[in-house]
């Protein structure tokens, strides 16, 4: 789903409409640098884990697989200042403690187990309360944010410490669109706001508790319960 979004991106900054003043104003701003889809052979199977059995997810430190590798290499090479991780999560999850699903999740990592919030991280998470506020308009009460318990191998968590401020987004469910093509626009406008975000650097005006308002991930969802 995130990668079609990032194609749509891609349509909307090569067209030409009533949006071009936005369109200059980010690409002035912003260079862009985009990955569709790291692991192609795990997007086949519908799992985590690539060809070679490996969560790459969790490969940040020892790079067993070329995927990992090249990530990593990308990442020193380039130092970006922001960096996007776009994944698919559980349709099973809700929105705190509601019925509703969360349809977007998103997560500044920490770097370390002390959940440290460092210029780094606050920009990411400054970011994320922006893109949850333009969400809002669309799917109130349907986002949320993923527990920031540090995972010392993931990717997320070292960019994060590498320098590089990572903004989660995870790609959920929502009723009525199995195939996930509401949710493509959703995640199309999530990382449109972001980028806008950034290029102005309005991101300084929401604060970190605009970012700790936004629920937690609870799983609440089933296909069926027996009693």
């Amino acid at each position: 789903t995130l990668s079609y979004a990032l194609f749509d991106l891609l349509h909307f900054l090569n067209q030409s409409d009533e949006m071009d003043a936005v369109r200059k104003h980010m690409l002035e701003h912003l260079t862009l640098y985009i990955v569709p889809m790291l692991n192609p052979d795990g997007a086949e199977m519908y799992t985590r884990r690539n060809a070679l059995g490996i969560d790459m997810n969790r490969d940040a430190l020892r790079l067993q697989s070329p995927e990992s590798a090249l990530l990593k290499k990308l990442r020193d090479e380039l130092e970006p200042a922001f960096g996007f991780n776009l994944h698919d999560q559980s349709r099973y999850y809700t929105a705190g403690y509601t019925s509703l699903p969360a349809t977007i999740s998103f997560l500044a990592p920490a770097y370390d187990h002390a959940r440290g919030i460092n210029t780094i991280r606050e920009r990411a998470m400054r970011t994320i309360a922006g893109m949850d506020h333009a969400l809002q308009q669309f799917i109130p009460g349907q986002v949320a944010k993923f527990n920031d318990e540090h995972e010392p191998r993931a990717f997320g968590d070292n960019i994060q410490k590498w320098g590089t401020s990572v903004i989660l987004v995870e790609s959920g469910g929502q009723h009525g669109d199995p195939e996930k093509q509401h949710i493509r626009q959703l995640n199309f406008t999530a990382i449109l706001s972001g980028l806008y975000l950034i290029a102005e650097e309005s991101y300084q005006a929401f604060e970190l508790a605009d970012y700790n308002r936004i629920p937690e991930n609870q799983r609440h969802l089933f296909d069926l319960v027996l009693r």
